[in-house]
């Protein structure tokens, strides 16, 4: 019964998931965003991607574990660049819904301009970047202040007041890492210090 329950332990462990939270696939290899902060490998631009080979890497990754956020970004990566848009948006949305705020950043980027097709909805783009801002991403951070000063969710939601806005802004500033994304932070809080005066 002993050399039972161990030859079962065994065979779980064995038939475990293929690939772990950390282990580095072709697919990231091929695929990984820089400012993603699931990424666990270096970074490639779009210009430098090999579309084809990242989207049979990140397939086969994906059909091995599907429910990886990280994967199912990078496959939805792969097949937007290469103009997939119909194969790319599922991935994306996947990513996004498990939590992955670079996908629930970049959805909410190409929803809000209509970007393959897609339909524009303000209030769906406020709703993933608000997720996304929350988490830390400093381009929802201020892309979402960017927004509620121009009224572009007005109608929506808007699940982030104005304090929480606020917020976002302060969070970006230490973020900030190069001259001008300091500049863009410094004009959006002067942009936001004025909106919030008028109200």
């Amino acid at each position: 019964m002993k050399k039972l329950l161990l030859g079962l332990t065994a065979l779980t462990l064995w038939t475990a998931p293929a690939i772990s939270a950390q282990e580095i696939t072709e697919c990231d290899r091929l695929a990984s965003h820089g400012s993603d902060p699931d990424k666990i490998a270096p970074a490639v631009s779009e210009s430098g991607m090999n579309k084809a080979a990242a989207q049979a890497a990140c397939e086969a990754a994906v059909a091995k574990d599907p429910n990886n956020r990280r994967l199912r970004y990078q496959l939805g990566r792969a097949y937007f660049y290469d103009g997939k848009f119909d194969k790319a948006l599922p991935h994306l949305e996947f990513a996004a819904s498990a939590g992955g705020q670079q996908a629930q950043f970049v959805l909410g980027y190409i929803i809000d301009g209509g970007q393959g097709g897609v339909k524009k909805d303000l209030c769906k783009v406020e709703d993933l970047w608000v997720k996304s801002a929350r988490q830390g991403r400093f381009a929802a951070q201020t892309s979402y202040p960017h927004h509620v000063v121009r009224g572009m969710f007005k109608g929506c939601r808007q699940q982030a007041d104005n304090a929480e806005a606020q917020v976002f802004l302060d969070a970006a500033k230490k973020q900030a890492g190069d001259y001008y994304q300091k500049l863009l932070v410094s004009m959006l809080m002067e942009e936001f210090a004025t909106y919030k005066a008028k109200k």
